[in-house]
């Protein structure tokens, strides 16, 4: 097993999602890095340089593992630093215990009291609700976790991203 790191919910250790097996461990902040297995990646030039990071639609590259998304984005000097991953693979966990394929909303709810629910649509979206934990980490930047749900209320996919201005 490998792990990501996340510092999204209360502790360090909430915030930790364990990934399924053969993937090497993602973290927030790391440099750009091609693993084995890429199935494919999109480019977004209009997003690259300085700026605000307000989400994982402003990534400036996106690859795609099999059931595993990673978001980057680059910095005025065109580096690419991780600021999202995102599991879709049934199996995987979150550290308070939540499974890809097996938990319910009303579990993370649960865990999560005061966490709102939210419908979203669009291309980056991994299910048809989530729920988002947020925690801020500096003046003008934050860390997530969102939990996201298929109609059914499963829980389908686990997502953590850095941002920011």
């Amino acid at each position: 097993m490998s792990l990501v790191l996340l510092v999204a919910a209360g502790s360090a250790a909430a915030g930790t999602v364990t990934i399924g097996n053969g993937l090497p461990p993602w973290k927030l902040g790391q440099r750009y890095v091609v693993r084995p297995g890429l199935v494919r990646s999109e480019r977004f030039p209009a997003n690259a340089g300085p700026g605000c990071v307000p989400a994982v639609g402003s990534a400036s590259r996106i690859d795609y593992y099999r059931g595993l998304r990673v978001a980057w984005r680059s910095n005025n000097r065109g580096r690419l630093y991780l600021i999202d991953v995102a599991t879709s693979r049934a199996g995987d966990r979150s550290a308070d215990g939540l499974v890809v394929g097996v938990s319910t909303r009303g579990a993370v709810q649960q865990r999560h009291p005061v966490a709102r629910l939210s419908y979203t649509r669009g291309p980056l979206a991994l299910g048809a609700a989530s729920i988002t934990i947020l925690r801020r980490t500096g003046k003008e930047t934050f860390d997530t976790l969102v939990y996201w749900f298929d109609a059914q209320g499963t829980l389908t996919a686990l997502e953590t991203f850095a941002g920011g201005c």
